[in-house]
């Protein structure tokens, strides 16, 4: 979560996220390892705030970013 709220909006890639989060070499099939562990956090958010999942962005087969929040 630090990583996409670090930077609103930018996209980062399956890659870049196993490899800034686990300081490795990403390997295996990173794609379903990142999107659980998203759905994992977006579960989390829901729990505070049913409209809190849907600040984290797929962007399909490239990677996640957050939303930039719009105040009203």
């Amino acid at each position: 979560m630090h990583l996409l709220v670090s930077t609103p909006g930018r996209v980062y890639t399956y890659s870049q996220i196993y490899q800034l989060v686990w300081q490795e070499y990403p390997h295996g099939d990173i794609a379903n390892i990142i999107y659980c562990m998203v759905h994992r956090l977006k579960q989390k958010l829901k729990k505070v705030d049913v409209n809190a999942e849907h600040i984290i962005s797929s962007v399909k087969e490239v990677g996640y970013c957050l939303r930039g929040y719009k105040e009203s």
